[in-house]
C-alpha cells in the first residue's frame, strides 16, 4: 500500500517531538519524588501479580484517581525498575497526540495547512513537553482529553458510528488519570445538546456504556471501600477547603490567572500577558464572526473554558487541572495561522509562527534540563542529582557499612529513598544501608533494617526545603548533631547529604 506524503510528513512531526521530549532525559533531568516512587512501587507489586483496583490519592481525603495509571506504567517497568524507562514510555503517548491533533484541526478546518500548523505548535509546546516526562497520573490525560473532543467532533459533525465510544473511552481515561477531569462532561454534554439534531438516544447509550465501562475500577473501588470518594466529592462541593478563593471576584481573577498560564505555555510562554492575550483574542474574535451560529468556534471555546466548573469547588491550586487544554490552543492557533496565510499575509504569518516557535524552545531548552519545573514543588528533587547523592555516599563510605536517615516532603516518608536505595544503589554497590530514622511500618520500600546504636558511619540526607515544615527539618538535623561529629556536607543544589562520624 503507498504511503501518503500527509502520512509521512505527520509521522516526521512526531518524531520530532518525541526527540524534543525525551532530549534531556538521559541526563537523568527526570523530577522524581515521593509520587513517582509511590507509584513505581505499585507498579512493580502489579507486575508481581498484587493486581489493584485503587489508584493514587487525590488532594480530597477519601477520594482517589484511576488505577489506569499504573496499568499503562507496566511496560515501562517490565524491563527494569529505572523510572528513565517509564518516562520515555509516558513522553511517547504524549507525543502521540500529534496525531489527534492533526486529525481534529484538518476535520475542523477541511485543510491540511492548519492541521500541520497545529500539529506542529503541539509538538513544540513547552507546557506538553513538560507533561511528556512527569511521571505522574494526570500526565496521560494529555492525550485522553484531546481524544475525548476528537470523538465529540466526529460524533456531531462526521455522524461516525463509533464515535460516542471515542467520547466515552476519552472522558472515562481522563477521569482514570485525574478523577477532576470530570468536569469535561460539561462541555460535552453542553455541545451534544447544541448540535443534539445529531444525537439519537442509541448513540447516547453507547457513549455511556463506554464511559462506565472504561471507570469501572474506580466504581468497584468506591464499592469496595464504602463509597468514600462519594463523602469527599460531597465534602468538596460543600465546604470550599483546600485552595479556594473566598469571594466571586477571587474566581473569576483565579479562573483568569489559571487560563493564562496555560495559554500562555502552550502559545508563546515568554510572557504571560501576551500568550493569553493573543489566544482570549482568538476567542471571542472568532465567536464575534460566527455571529450567534453554533460552529468550530463555539467548539473550542466549550474545550478552552472547560474547567470554570470546577474553579471554586477546590484544588485549584494544582496546575494540572487544566491538562488537556494545551492541545485545543494548538488547534485554534493552526486554524488561525493558516486563514492568514490563504488570505494572503505570508509575511506576517511566517513572523508570528516563528516567534511561537522560538519562545517555546527557549523555555524548553532553558528549564526542562531541571525536571518538570511547573509541576515540581521541590527544586532539584532529580534523578541525576539524588543518585550523585547516593554515589557520594557510597563511594565516601569506601564499603564501611553505615546508616541513613532522612528529612522527606511528605515529612518522614522514606520511600523516595528507599527506592533509590533498592534499585539503583544496591544493583551497583553490592549493599543497603541500615536504617536510624522514624519508623516505615506501613509505607512503600520500608526494607532497610534498623541500624545498631553503635554504627560509627551516619548519613542524613535533607531534600529541598520546600513543603518541608522548617522546625522539624532543623530539629533533626539539631538529633544528628547530639549523635554524631559533622565529617562533611556535600549539596547536590538544594538536595544534602550530611556525612556524621558517631561519637566515641
Amino acid at each position: 500500500m503507498r504511503i501518503k506524503k500527509e502520512h509521512t510528513a505527520v509521522f516526521a512531526v512526531f518524531v520530532f517531538a518525541y526527540i524534543l521530549r525525551v532530549w534531556f532525559l538521559a541526563d537523568g533531568a527526570l523530577t522524581f519524588g515521593y509520587d513517582q516512587a509511590r507509584d513505581a512501587f505499585v507498579t512493580h507489586e502489579i507486575l508481581d501479580g498484587d493486581l489493584k483496583i485503587l489508584g493514587p490519592p487525590s488532594s480530597t481525603p477519601g477520594l482517589y484517581h484511576g488505577v489506569l495509571y499504573n496499568y499503562i506504567l507496566l511496560p515501562a517497568y517490565f524491563f527494569g525498575a529505572n523510572p528513565l524507562n517509564a518516562a520515555y514510555w509516558i513522553a511517547l503517548i504524549n507525543a502521540g497526540t500529534v496525531f489527534v491533533v492533526f486529525v481534529l484541526t484538518k476535520l475542523i478546518s477541511k485543510a491540511r495547512a492548519p492541521a500541520f500548523i497545529a500539529a506542529f505548535l503541539f509538538a513544540v509546546s513547552f507546557e506538553s513537553s513538560q507533561y511528556a516526562a512527569w511521571l505522574s497520573n494526570p500526565t496521560v490525560a494529555v492525550f485522553f482529553v484531546p481524544f475525548l473532543y476528537l470523538g465529540l467532533w466526529l460524533w456531531t459533525e462526521n455522524r461516525k458510528k463509533l464515535a460516542p465510544v471515542i467520547v466515552g473511552v476519552g472522558l472515562g481515561f481522563a477521569v482514570q488519570a485525574e478523577i477532576f477531569l470530570l468536569y469535561h462532561a460539561v462541555p460535552a454534554l453542553a455541545w451534544l445538546w447544541l448540535r443534539r439534531k445529531g444525537v439519537v438516544r442509541g448513540q447516547f447509550i453507547l457513549f455511556t456504556a463506554a464511559f462506565f465501562a472504561t471507570i469501572s475500577t474506580i466504581l468497584v473501588s468506591e464499592i469496595k471501600f464504602g463509597f468514600r470518594g462519594v463523602e469527599g466529592l460531597l465534602s468538596l462541593a460543600s465546604s470550599q477547603q483546600g485552595a479556594s478563593p473566598a469571594g466571586f471576584g477571587d474566581v473569576i481573577l483565579l479562573f483568569l490567572n489559571q487560563l493564562g498560564r496555560v495559554f500562555s505555555f502552550n502559545s508563546y510562554p515568554g510572557n504571560v500577558g501576551y500568550g493569553a492575550a493573543l489566544i482570549l483574542g482568538l476567542i471571542f474574535f472568532g465567536l464575534w464572526k460566527a455571529k450567534g451560529k453554533v460552529d468550530w468556534s463555539s467548539f473550542l471555546a466549550l474545550w478552552l473554558f472547560s474547567h470554570a466548573t470546577v474553579v471554586s469547588v477546590g484544588g485549584t491550586s494544582t496546575p494540572f487541572l487544566l491538562v488537556g487544554i494545551g492541545p485545543a490552543v494548538s488547534i485554534i492557533l493552526g486554524i488561525y495561522l493558516g486563514k492568514w496565510w490563504q488570505s494572503g499575509y505570508k509575511l506576517g504569518t511566517v513572523l508570528v509562527l516563528v516567534t511561537l516557535v522560538y519562545s517555546n524552545l527557549t523555555f524548553i531548552f532553558g528549564e526542562n534540563p531541571k525536571g518538570q519545573t511547573i509541576f515540581a514543588i521541590q527544586k532539584d528533587m532529580l534523578l541525576s542529582k539524588e543518585t550523585a547523592a547516593l554515589d557520594y555516599i557510597y563511594e565516601s563510605a569506601q564499603e564501611e557499612s553505615f546508616s541513613v536517615n532522612t528529612v522527606t516532603s511528605p515529612l518522614w516518608v522514606n520511600t523516595t529513598w528507599s527506592y533509590l536505595f533498592n534499585n539503583y544503589a544496591e544493583p551497583k554497590y553490592g549493599y543497603l544501608p541500615f536504617w536510624h530514622g522514624r519508623g516505615q511500618e506501613g509505607r512503600h520500600g520500608n526494607n532497610l533494617v534498623a541500624a545498631d546504636g553503635d554504627m560509627r558511619l551516619r548519613y542524613l540526607i535533607l531534600e529541598p526545603p520546600a513543603g518541608i515544615p522548617m522546625t522539624e527539618y532543623m530539629a533533626t538535623i539539631d538529633r544528628e548533631d547530639a549523635l554524631g561529629a559533622l565529617a562533611q556536607e556535600k549539596r547536590f543544589g538544594e538536595l544534602v547529604v550530611q556525612k556524621r562520624i558517631l561519637y566515641e
